[in-house]
């Protein structure tokens, strides 16, 4: 196949240079290519169209979808061709039968449910999507998970035994090729996780040259705490780490990054272009303590008078805070509140809106997901951390639900116009590094995330007039304009606004 009359953005160069690329099979065999080999497809490319290595979503809750259907449409329209899922500590991939039943209670708004509820590797999951995938997946072990395998919901610190099943599962993820061990230390039983234990269990990390990947335990004022202790796990496993959707100041975030660098920790992080996040709803408003003993205990105290009366009283079921808060993944009865701020929503009862949202939570046997504003969290930010050399582009996407967060559909487009205002030239090698090569790094995907002979042939093609955002919070599910052409493993996996479904290219790679 020979795509010509483009300008290649191949994340190496400083611009872009007009060249053709020729692929061969499932790789690049030539950038600059003249001539027309015989039997070759000839793409004939807009003028004006670039051509880019595809994009790798280096955080995404895509586990679900890529089961159910072999692709993320969302992110196929943006050029998306690898999502690295695994995320935040929290996948039924990984899980044994008990703590896939766990997740579906905790953390089905995020991740889907796995159903049946049973063991699933690493490998189990790359069997159950062999063949069926159009686009690339790439998976984190997840602490939580292996934490909850070996000890359940068990608060304070594994033992010494439970520490050595917990490196042996780890150990066996990197063999099946897991590219990484990822925790979420806000979420439980992640959260039990204390430092010197992750680096303990992140120590088979070292070997195989793969990162620790963390949604840390504190952001925004707090980032710098939650930077340490990344930074001590790191010190303590002797391996490079990587924060999940790091937010906070400037001056903060630059401060606990130059010690890593005196310290001679290696630290990236990914982030999504948006102010507002996106998580469960118990997370955003429960306390840790009220859900350390599980789902079923959570609900019997949110029905408890007197614990339910104490919730009231706390700054975040005040109606200044439920403003900010939006509602997302509902139960089917309930979907008529998606989208909505909790206080809208509550305004048609007579009770408060705290008393509203607790009974909420009962009704959906906690199955509620939401989204935060983060009114702290400024456009200067979030360019300051989109300019970094050390940032990856995450989504952050999350599927579930009639009212996702605009971001699973939105959030490549939008950075690659933030990259764009230093100008084509240099602005689409810069999107093609921060949208791509950097993520590659991070995971050791080493035959993706550029253009080059020799490498997978995963590439997108911009049109003219450049990508465009459509989703927004009134309308998430809106895919993106203007990625003409998708290409994975040497495929056409997207074209005319479209999915190709007559093959399935796509692959678990490491």
């Amino acid at each position: 196949m020979l795509l010509r009359g483009g300008l290649v953005a191949d994340g190496i160069g400083a611009t872009t240079v007009p060249a053709d690329v020729l692929i061969d099979g499932q790789v690049i065999a030539a950038i600059g290519f003249r001539g027309t080999p015989a039997g070759c497809e000839v793409i004939d490319l807009a003028p004006g169209s670039v051509v880019c290595p595809g994009f790798i979503d280096a955080h995404v809750h895509a586990e679900g979808p890529l089961l159910a259907a072999g692709r993320v449409d969302g992110e196929l329209a943006q050029g998306v061709t690898t999502l690295v899922v695994g995320q935040d500590g929290q996948s039924w991939i990984g899980a044994t039968a008990a703590t896939a039943r766990y997740l579906n209670q905790y953390f089905a708004p995020v991740n889907g449910i796995l159903d049946p509820a049973d063991d699933l590797s690493v490998a189990g999951y790359r069997a159950a999507v062999a063949g069926r995938l159009t686009q690339n997946v790439a998976i984190l072990a997840s602490q939580g998970t292996i934490r909850h395998n070996v000890a359940g919901l068990a608060g304070g610190p594994l033992g010494a035994s439970e520490r050595a099943a917990a490196r042996r599962e780890v150990e066996s993820a990197l063999t099946d090729g897991a590219v990484g061990l990822s925790s979420g230390l806000d979420y439980l039983p992640s959260r039990f996780g204390g430092a010197q234990e992750v680096a303990d269990i992140a120590r088979p990390l070292a070997g195989a040259g793969r990162p620790y990947v963390s949604h840390l335990r504190a952001y925004g004022q707090d980032v710098g705490s939650g930077l340490d202790e990344l930074m001590a796990v790191g010190r303590g496993a002797g391996v490079r780490v990587h924060a999940s959707h790091l937010w906070g100041a400037p001056a903060d975030i630059g401060a606990a990054l130059r010690s890593a660098d005196a310290a001679g920790i290696g630290v990236t992080f990914d982030m999504y272009p948006y102010r507002v996040s996106s998580t469960i709803l118990a997370s955003l408003l429960l306390p840790p303590g009220l859900q350390a003993r599980g789902p079923e205990h959570t609900l019997a105290a949110l029905a408890d008078p007197r614990q339910r009366a104490a919730l009231l009283t706390q700054e975040k079921f005040t109606d200044q805070f439920l403003h900010n808060v939006y509602l997302g993944c509902l139960p089917a009865h309930a979907e008529e509140f998606a989208g909505q701020p909790v206080t809208e929503a509550a305004a048609r009862s007579r009770r408060s809106a705290g008393e509203w949202v607790l009974d909420l939570l009962i009704d959906a046997g906690l199955n509620v997901g939401a989204h935060l504003d983060r009114p702290t969290l400024t456009d200067s930010d979030l360019a300051w951390l989109a300019s970094s050399q050390r940032h990856c582009a995450g989504s952050d996407g999350i599927y579930q639900g009639r009212h996702p967060h605009p971001r699973g559909y939105a959030a490549f487009a939008r950075l690659t116009g933030h990259y764009l205002s230093s100008g084509r030239a240099t602005g689409y090698q810069q999107a093609a590094r921060h949208l791509a090569a950097n993520a590659a790094d991070v995971y050791g995907l080493r035959d993706r995330g550029r253009l080059a002979p020799g490498m997978a042939a995963d590439i997108c093609v911009i049109g003219p007039d450049g990508l465009t955002a459509r989703a927004t919070y009134a309308a998430p599910r809106e895919e993106a304009t203007g990625a003409d052409l998708v290409i994975v493993n040497g495929a056409v996996a997207w074209r005319d606004g479209q999915p190709v479904t007559t093959r399935f290219p796509g692959k678990v790679v490491s």
